[in-house]
């Protein structure tokens, strides 16, 4: 029961990392499902924005004199966005292999970001830490404020790209929704988790804004179809080099917020960051199907929660694994290398990637099976 409740309670921290790593995830699904482009530079992007807001709140005039940490975040997006400029220019000019272009840039800004402060791990300041600086009694109201515009905003927008019918439905989702975090958040007072699901929800709305304009119809276009693009006269460099760049930019955006929450720039922070994002890109898209009342945007949003939800409910579960594996009279030894520990996070990841990948393949396999016995039966009739 006591191991149940601390679940329970250890679930607004696991929705606020989920909603960090969601803006990640969001840059990750453009290189991936949109590019194809197998960008592993985001493994040195994710800890360079948190070094780059580390060395910002501890500049004594911060940038010009401006101390607002909002303006830390705008300059870890700039040094993701020339991150992401670097592996494409690699890519596209220099003709060298997407993936090693991804590999380069991260093997490189892994002795740059070390520099950035002169230390492998150093702490945010207090001082700028967006997270330490708003607080319930003098944001709750403007972040209310702000969510409302956001969902007018959400409405216009879906009621040019839906029918009516479905813009009326995602709207009842989203205001039940927010009614639940208002009231969740007056309980509380927990105005973290509020300040990183505005800032997530306000990404994916630019996002889908981006995805359905000439632009992001055209940046599709270059991932399914490269040849056709550039038949159409459409400078295919550039196109690919500015995807990166928003990738990448919306990767450093989250790890700066990430350092700011975890109150450290940490080096080593960016180790497995694409694996992670392709584990909730294809847990989401694996569990929930695209609709008129759901994007792919919004979907990976949810597999970015669902991935930390399950991570979180397996490292919790240490002491019941060990009361199971007594009863099954394991010896001590034994018992100690099979316990569940925190850094085991990354072989969860996996097995999950794994279990996900061969569902997918199987339902391949079965749905090709079934169209080869439909054709046989055709032609035999």
């Amino acid at each position: 029961m006591n191991e149940l409740l601390v679940f329970i309670q250890s679930l607004p921290e696991a929705l606020k990392t989920g909603f960090i790593y969601s803006i990640m995830v969001m840059g990750v699904y453009i290189t991936y499902k949109i590019l194809d482009f197998p960008d592993m530079s985001v493994d040195a992007t994710f800890p360079l924005g948190g070094f780059i807001f580390a060395a910002f709140s501890l500049s004594k005039n911060g940038f010009f004199g401006i101390t607002n940490p909002f303006i830390g975040l705008i300059l870890a997006v700039i040094g993701g966005m020339i991150a992401g400029y670097l592996t494409g220019a690699l890519h596209v000019y220099l003709k060298i292999n997407g993936l090693l272009s991804g590999i380069l840039v991260m093997t490189g800004f892994y002795s740059i970001n070390s520099r950035i402060v002169g230390v492998p791990n150093v702490f945010i300041s207090s001082e700028r830490n967006i997270f330490e600086l708003i607080s319930y009694e003098k944001s709750f109201i403007p972040f209310v404020l702000v969510t409302i515009i956001l969902l007018v905003l959400k409405g216009f927008y879906d009621y040019q790209i839906k029918e009516n019918r479905y813009v009326i439905r995602t709207m009842i989702v989203y205001v039940i929704a927010t009614i639940g975090l208002f009231v969740y958040v007056v309980t509380t007072k927990d105005i973290k988790l509020m300040f990183v699901i505005i800032v997530a929800f306000a990404i994916k709305m630019i996002l889908d804004y981006i995805l359905t304009s000439k632009f992001g119809f055209a940046l599709r276009a270059l991932g399914n179809n490269e040849e056709l693009v550039v038949s159409l006269g459409v400078n295919e460099k550039r196109l690919k080099i500015l995807g990166l760049m928003i990738s990448n930019g919306l990767v450093a955006l989250s790890g700066a917020l990430f350092a700011q929450n975890m109150k450290v720039a940490d080096l080593i922070s960016g180790t497995g960051t694409l694996v992670i994002g392709l584990a909730a890109i294809i847990l989401g898209l694996g569990v929930l199907k695209k609709s008129r009342l759901i994007n792919e945007i919004s979907i990976i949003t949810i597999g970015s929660l669902m991935y930390y939800f399950i991570i979180n409910l397996a490292l919790m579960s240490n002491t019941w694994t060990k009361n199971l594996y007594r009863t099954l009279n394991f010896s001590d030894d034994m018992i100690k290398t099979l316990e569940i520990r925190p850094t085991d996070a990354k072989i969860i990841t996996a097995v999950i990637l794994v279990i996900i990948l061969w569902n997918e393949m199987a339902k391949k396999i079965k749905k090709g099976k079934k169209k080869a016995k439909m054709i046989k039966e055709a032609e035999g009739n």
